[in-house]
């Protein structure tokens, strides 16, 4: 959606063009969201921060300062520092402070599994990365179906097409997905 776009219909509707901000930026800030806070969060808390995203950008989006065509840098710059905002305040929660001359503190050890850990996080990178070379709305449909656990029926409703087609389109994707890893020679 270009700045242009979003004043015509905020200039008709100030609910109709946070109603299309809304669906088509949906899945893009779910995203960002979702990656940053998959570790620490609840799906009740990132479905909170997506909302508080949109809130803000609602809030804080001023035509007159617009920057360019495109408003999905916006959007992409608060979904990051809301996602953060949130890590940090559900994060605090765990730490604990202990002082460094206090005897009953255990000593840290170094993790045991580092070369593993440093390899599962490579291998996610290039599944990200072929899953969003699939394109829309495939992509979409692998990341709900397998990341976000939604059913054919929820990942419908959020890409306009029926269920028979996204389960379809989803094993499809797979197959594209598997010979894009196979390609790679990664294999799951």
């Amino acid at each position: 959606m270009t700045h242009e776009e979003y004043k015509k219909a905020s200039d008709r509707s100030k609910e109709e063009a946070q109603r299309i901000v809304f669906k088509e930026y949906f899945n893009y800030v779910y995203t960002i969201v979702f990656s940053r806070l998959r570790s620490c969060a609840s799906r009740e808390d990132i479905e909170e921060c997506v909302g508080d995203v949109f809130a803000d950008v609602y809030i804080h989006y001023d035509n007159s300062k617009a920057v360019g065509e495109d408003i999905s840098g916006f959007i992409g710059t608060v979904a990051r520092n809301k996602a953060a905002d949130m890590y940090r305040k559900l994060t605090r929660k765990r730490f604990t402070f202990v002082s460094v001359d206090d005897e009953d503190v255990p000593e840290q050890e170094a993790p045991e599994n580092t070369e593993a850990d440093y390899e599962k996080k490579e291998l996610r990178t290039s599944l990200m990365n072929c899953i969003s070379l699939l394109g829309e709305p495939d992509s979409t449909i692998i990341m709900q179906k397998y990341f976000f656990m939604r059913s054919s029926q929820e990942i419908a409703d959020k890409v306009s097409l029926t269920p028979e087609a996204v389960r379809m389109r989803c094993s499809r994707a797979l197959k594209k997905l598997r010979e894009k890893l196979t390609a790679m020679n990664i294999s799951l």
